[in-house]
């Protein structure tokens, strides 16, 4: 079968530049769960008596940015090596064309930079930052916000959804995402569904937030000319005339894979018009700039979560996209997590915060993650060892391990929440 000797051709590449460089492991995939999955390896680091420490590219003190790599001062617990090195960039795709696929991306080396301290959501992390991405390497796979199925047309390459089922296994975790907004848009729903009076604007607490339905945020990011696309943000009570900006993510995204799939019926509708899917917007249909830019509407694609982040983060226009809830606004952040359908998700509250409402059935915008591996679904002991060490620990934001809870979508995301 074709497919699977492109992944024989991957691993032997692997297996020659991990010569290069002993002891690094090189993954790729999702952004949405790069913070837990760094947590995990500090972790395992602690477990084994080290030391962490973690190189980025990203110059700030605060996000990870889409390179970075965590290295310990003695071999992670049950490994043999003590560095693995992340690129997000793109999402959880990336898993499969960056590996599989046979497209080498840039990494992170565990060396220079500048000693800096974490803060805000790398709190207790000792950060290496400014380090330049370089190099054309494979990576052996990562973790998937979603199974490869949810991404439609780009599994062809490597033989469709079977060409890929050998690959993919689910993950022992899963993930909570929800609908952010810019400050202004959120202080604007505020006001129009009355909760200013009560609570004060831009206050953060489940009590005080607004709420979207899901057929409002569905109605906007369809690709149909509808009521957003002509209102802007007097849509959701914003003000009139001015535009409503979409902060999706690329087609790679898995966040974007989750958001089609719970707001447009992607994964489980199929062609759309015909067995009940729909189109996503996208920036080609609708641009934020340009002779045929709409004055009401406009669609930004972000490779990135802190790409999608920014998008969000205004003061002043009014955004709205989908973002994990394993990000946390600060007071200082510029994005707001509202309710979905009257339901809070995000918790101001707490060091384990956006995911109880999620455990107990209320919240059901919830994903199974899923594991690639290029050599064949559970033959990467690093991937393996970081799923295990997700699954256990209880002090992720938005994230929490499938036995934590009794409702889940039994290891595929194509079914709807239920208890076990």
């Amino acid at each position: 079968m074709q497919v699977s000797k492109i992944a024989l051709a991957a691993v032997a590449a692997l297996s020659l530049a991990g010569t290069a460089q002993a002891g690094t492991r090189y993954l790729t995939g999702a952004s949405a769960t790069a913070l837990n999955a760094t947590k995990a390896l500090v972790g395992l680091c602690t477990d084994a008596a080290g030391t962490a420490t973690i190189f980025k590219q990203d110059a700030t003190a605060t996000s990870l940015g889409n390179f970075f790599t965590v290295q310990c001062s003695k071999n992670f617990a049950g490994l043999a090596d003590n560095t693995v090195a992340f690129n997000v960039d793109g999402g959880s795709f990336t898993a499969v064309e960056a590996s599989t696929g046979g497209v080498g991306v840039k990494f992170v080396p565990a060396a220079g930079g500048t000693a800096t301290a974490g803060s805000g959501n790398l709190a207790g992390l000792a950060l290496r930052t400014g380090v330049t991405a370089t190099g054309t390497q494979l990576s052996e796979g990562g973790f998937m916000d979603v199974e490869p199925a949810a991404f439609g047309s780009l599994t062809d390459p490597f033989g469709g959804i079977d060409g890929l089922a050998g690959n993919v296994a689910p993950a022992a975790f899963s993930q909570v995402f929800g609908v952010a907004v810019s400050k202004a848009l959120y202080t604007a729903l505020q006001s129009a569904q009355g909760i200013t009076s009560a609570c004060g604007s831009d206050d953060r607490a489940p009590a005080c937030q607004p709420s979207i339905s899901r057929a409002q945020y569905a109605t906007i990011v369809s690709s149909n000319f509808n009521a957003p696309k002509t209102e802007g943000a007097a849509f959701l009570g914003g003000p009139v005339n001015t535009k409503l900006t979409l902060c999706r993510r690329v087609d790679t995204s898995g966040t974007q894979a989750a958001s089609n799939q719970y707001f447009l019926n992607n994964l489980t509708g199929g062609t759309p018009g015909v067995l009940g899917g729909t189109a996503p917007a996208s920036a080609s249909g609708f641009p934020l700039t340009g002779t045929e830019a709409l004055a009401t509407f406009g669609v930004s694609e972000s490779a990135t979560t802190s790409q999608a982040r920014t998008c969000l983060a205004s003061t002043s226009a009014y955004n709205i996209g989908v973002l994990s809830l394993e990000n946390t606004p600060a007071t200082t952040d510029n994005y707001r997590f509202v309710k979905l359908s009257r339901v809070e998700a995000f918790d101001v509250t707490g060091t384990n915060r956006s995911k109880a409402t999620a455990k107990t059935g209320e919240y059901d915008f919830v994903f199974n993650s899923f594991k690639y591996t290029a050599g064949g679904a559970g033959s990467s002991d690093v991937i393996e060892a970081i799923d295990g060490k997700l699954g256990d620990l209880t002090n992720n934001n938005g994230l929490f391990g499938n036995t934590e809870s009794s409702y889940s979508r039994g290891g595929n995301n194509a079914n709807v929440i239920t208890k076990q």
